[in-house]
């Protein structure tokens, strides 16, 4: 008989900043009522970077966090990825091989996925199929860190829909024969019609900082922030194509674990609005009851699935046998979903 492959998650760590913000704290600097903010944003309070709060350093110390737990010897780890924003500490800087320097993982290779907020359900699938197809790769650590909040205009309403962006890292081991929080199936979107929707416009080869821009205090504060060509246009396009993307991941990520709606015991979505929230979820046909809303955390990138994940294992909404969908968007626009059989597992 052929052996069964199983990949599963042997444990995993979240890094977020101690110091948070209130969204009546938060309103004075948007000029928005805390009132919305809590209610429409679903922004209650959201955390805060210190001068050490880095995606490659809040990996790092995810991991760190990690290795406490697992006590696993790092010499173990056969590749790492790093499932991280590329707005990192430099330009044209490899995050994985930071880390893998870091915590002495020698024999391990090590790279970098770029697929902003919807990267860590996509590194999830991308580090199965790997591992399927290499039987060298035993143990895979994915990490990752956001820190895109530094890059928001507070001045601009038009972005006003990542004013929940907050800094920080998370780490995870995969281990190959591990009958414990299985990898099922995952679903992957990328919608191109966003594909220049939001970005940083300046600081690229096509349009670098000119001495004009560094000259004037203004330019500069705004070539160093997110950029929003067409905003209403965006709004538009999201509000008539989001929520059946969102979808469209989850569906492709049941049918490739054979599952159906009625399978999914727990979802870990993203932040973003909790009136989003909750019509994905209708539509997938998921009780109210089965999800987290990170409405005390805000919307921390990479971090946020596993972030949800673990406030459903501590509030007893994810238990053994549990399906959870790992259901992430990120800018561009890319939706992905992989689910996980949480808990032991019969071999």
């Amino acid at each position: 008989m052929e052996k069964r492959f199983c990949v599963g998650v042997l444990d995993y760590s979240i890094y977020l900043p101690e110091e948070t913000i209130t969204a009546e704290e938060l309103s004075e600097q948007v000029n928005i009522p805390a009132k919305i903010l809590r209610e429409k944003m679903g922004i209650n309070k959201k955390h805060l970077g210190g001068p050490e709060d880095h995606p490659g350093i809040m990996a790092t110390k995810a991991y760190k966090a990690l290795l406490e737990k697992t006590k696993i010897n790092p010499k173990e780890i056969d590749m790492i990825l790093y499932a991280g924003e590329a707005y990192s500490e430099y330009i044209c800087w490899t995050v994985g091989i930071k880390i893998q320097n870091e915590i002495g993982a020698d024999n391990a290779y090590a790279w970098d996925l770029s697929y902003r907020c919807a990267a860590t359900p996509l590194a999830l699938k991308i580090a199965k199929n790997m591992m399927y197809a290499d039987e060298t790769l035993n143990t895979v650590l994915i990490a990752g860190g956001n820190s895109n909040a530094y890059l928001i205009d507070y001045k601009d309403p038009n972005q006003s829909f990542m004013f929940d962006m907050s800094p920080g890292g998370f780490a995870l081991i995969l281990k190959r024969d591990h009958f414990e929080n299985e990898l099922l199936g995952s679903g992957i979107v990328s919608d191109h019609v966003f594909c220049d929707d939001v970005k940083g416009k300046y600081g690229g080869t096509l349009y670098p900082i000119t001495e004009e821009i560094a000259s004037d205090p203004e330019m500069l504060r705004k070539a160093k922030l997110i950029d929003l060509p067409d905003p209403e246009g965006m709004k538009k396009r999201l509000g008539e194509r989001s929520l059946g993307d969102f979808d469209l991941a989850v569906r492709k990520a049941l049918k490739a674990s054979n599952l159906n709606e009625r399978d999914i015991d727990f979802i870990g979505i993203n932040h973003i609005g909790p009136r989003a929230h909750y019509a994905i979820m209708a539509g997938l046909g998921i009780d109210k009851e089965k999800t987290v809303y990170l409405s005390d955390d805000g919307h921390c990138g990479h971090v946020d699935q596993f972030l949800a994940l673990d406030y459903g294992i501590k509030e007893g909404k994810v238990k053994d046998g549990t399906v959870c969908a790992l259901l992430g968007a990120g800018t561009g626009y890319a939706f992905a979903c992989s689910l996980v059989r949480w808990g032991k597992i019969q071999k």
